[in-house]
């Protein structure tokens, strides 16, 4: 392949890596408006009827008036609901004094932290996975000030616009290998009607799946009168999952919502800053972020779902789910909800999926569909994945795993890249004579292009054939790209104590105290200039003879801008990633060089050895001496 092909072909590889990764960060996807046309949509396990469901872009608006029994904030967007001032907490069902407002108890892998205010969920820490600085990681995200009063699995009276419950609820627990957590209030509904809320969350000892029933009862066998717009309550998953983030970009850390619905896993589509309701029977839901994920199980109830991502808070994203629940039509209804919380590891999340492997008796749930891959290079994703986790169970650090897994792939291709290497210096070669013929038949196109085939098929010259071996790399390095920037294993792996902690994290050597403009960076990374600078040097070997000369400005494009390209792309990449980089241009550089070494030898040897007509005498020793062979 001469040097504009290969220019060509590398520059458009270039560019469609980099709209990839780029074109999320500046051009967010903004949520389509869908109708509200009634649709059928058969649903696995449960076959329901759906109908459609709409987005807006909206702001928070006004706080509602506050309700006695209630907590009013911001997130109440619009009138007050019919709930404020109807709906009130009995103050003869309040909890003792004596009772804390927070408690905190211990699963087998769960730290959990309830609010006896609103009997919510405040706090869910997983004990078998750690921040840099050692603390467990935290799932549920609040702004540090909070001046909307938002909780974490709370309820509302009405629709998601109505405000949280936040009076204290009465505690009743058991506990054991599987532990029960009950939060209990009365309350008079809209026509004085009282009934009992009941929060009654169950978690299994060693289990990421835990079960939340909200029950709501009335004595005198008499269902309570609760319709706000056609809708008895609304509980909320959010305001936001952790673990703790610098910032959200697409990359190193994201946001997203999913569900599954008629047999496969669907995105709402919902951008920050952005709403969006849904009426669509669901299996089920979550808040995906890059290692660990929130998923939510309702039950066959008909939910009126929201996706919100309204920022409230300066500086915090949130990335809600609410469940708007229709109105009751007995006397005492239970909703079952179950939610995971944990790691995005297809291994854990795949257990639902047989209720002989979880206590809760779950199948066919499809929560490991959550975790996404490619449909194109998924597989090979997955079999390097299976490599680079055999050689680190030969050497238990995740960067030497990295590195051998690069070696790994070299050899594979080393007789591609040889035959790639040949063919490159066969057009090298050929460049003068093809300079030769453009230039006399620069008028003639159809015979110019006849004389260089012509020239090709007599040298046995391919030009494709140097780019090809290059092509077929090409899905394993997108693999690679996808399998380091995702590996839930490399989330924490340390390389180097005190330079590379953490190869899911960019690596620093120095945290600057500002932003540099335009670029974003904020700090000094030493491992994406050695990259540079491993890729620079890679380039100065991999040019074939002749070819500065021939290439010029070109060759010159190629040897210094690409690498300045990736410098800009991966400098805030995992660590892990630039590691594969780096190493990579560092063995081609030795393998090149290898081949190189080669073709003198071969080139030399050639020019030794004497070529005899048939016929002619032999010459003698010293004929060979004066001729200097």
């Amino acid at each position: 392949m001469d040097r504009k092909t290969l220019l060509a072909v590398v520059i458009s590889v270039v560019i469609i890596v980099a709209g990839l990764i780029i074109q999320p960060i500046l051009f967010p996807p903004k949520a389509p408006v869908a109708s509200a046309t009634p649709t059928a949509s058969p649903q696995t396990p449960t076959a329901q009827p759906a109908t459609g469901s709409s987005t807006t872009q909206a702001a928070p608006a006004p706080a509602a008036s506050s309700a006695t029994g209630l907590v009013t904030s911001p997130v109440a967007a619009g009138a007050a609901t019919a709930a404020a001032g109807v709906v009130a907490a009995l103050p003869d069902s309040a909890p003792p004094a004596s009772q804390s407002d927070t408690i905190t108890r211990e699963t087998d892998l769960y730290i959990l932290t309830f609010s006896t205010k609103g009997g919510t969920l405040g706090s869910v820490k997983l004990k078998k996975f750690k921040n840099v600085d050692g603390s467990p990681v935290e799932m549920l995200l609040r702004p540090k000030a909070d001046p909307t009063g938002e909780l974490p699995f709370a309820i509302s009276f009405g629709d998601y616009k109505a405000a949280q419950v936040d009076v204290p609820f009465v505690l009743h627990e058991t506990t054991g290998d599987q532990s029960t957590y009950d939060f209990s209030r009365t309350f008079s509904s809209q026509t004085g009607i009282p009934f009992t809320l009941h929060k009654t969350y169950v978690f299994d000892k060693d289990e990421y799946l835990f079960e939340m029933r909200v029950t709501i009862e009335n004595s005198v066998n008499d269902y309570p009168s609760l319709n706000f717009g056609g809708y008895s309550y609304t509980l909320t998953l959010g305001p936001q999952i952790g673990p703790h983030y610098q910032k959200l970009d697409g990359r190193n850390d994201y946001r997203n919502y999913a569900y599954w619905a008629d047999s496969k896993r669907q995105d709402p589509r919902v951008g920050m800053g952005a709403l969006k309701e849904l009426d669509k029977r669901v299996a089920w839901t979550g808040i995906v972020g890059k290692y660990f994920t929130a998923i939510a199980v309702p039950d066959a109830t008909q939910y009126h779902l929201v996706y919100d991502s309204r920022r409230l808070v300066e500086g915090f994203d949130r990335s809600n789910i609410d469940f708007e629940r229709p109105t009751l039509a007995s006397a005492k209804s239970t909703d079952t909800f179950r939610f995971y919380m944990g790691p995005m590891k297809k291994e854990i999340l795949s257990l639902y999926n047989d209720s002989s492997k979880n206590q809760f008796q779950i199948s066919g749930l499809h929560a490991d569909e959550v975790v996404t891959s490619s449909a194109l290079i998924g597989w090979l994703a997955t079999l390097m994945k299976y490599v680079l986790d055999f050689f680190y169970l030969l050497i238990p650090n995740y960067g030497i795993a990295i590195i051998l897994l690069t070696l790994l792939t070299k050899l594979v291709f080393l007789p591609l890249t040889f035959r790639s290497s040949e063919s490159m210096a066969k057009m090298a070669a050929l460049n003068p004579k093809m300079t030769e013929i453009r230039a006399r038949l620069k008028d003639k196109p159809e015979k110019m292009n006849q004389e260089i085939a012509e020239l090709y098929k007599r040298e046995k010259v391919n030009p494709l054939s140097g780019c090809l071996p290059l092509l077929l790399q090409l899905p394993v390095f997108f693999a690679l790209y996808n399998l380091l920037n995702s590996h839930f294993e490399l989330r924490g792996a340390l390389f180097i104590p005190g330079w590379i902690p953490d190869l899911s994290a960019p690596e620093s050597v120095l945290n600057f105290p500002f932003t540099i403009p335009l670029v974003g960076w904020t700090a000094l990374r030493v491992l994406p200039l050695l990259m540079v600078a491993s890729q620079l040097l890679s380039s100065k070997f991999t040019q074939p003879s002749g070819a500065p000369q021939q290439g010029g400005a070109q060759a010159k494009l190629m040897m210094y801008a690409l690498p300045i390209v990736f410098l800009f792309i991966l400098y805030d990449m995992p660590s892990g990633l630039v590691l594969y980089w780096t190493v990579q241009n560092v063995l081609s550089t030795a393998q090149q060089m290898y081949i190189n070494n080669l073709r003198k030898k071969k080139e030399a040897q050639s020019v030794q050895t004497p070529v005899y007509v048939k016929g002619s005498a032999k010459p003698g020793p010293k004929a060979l001496e004066k001729t200097g062979k």
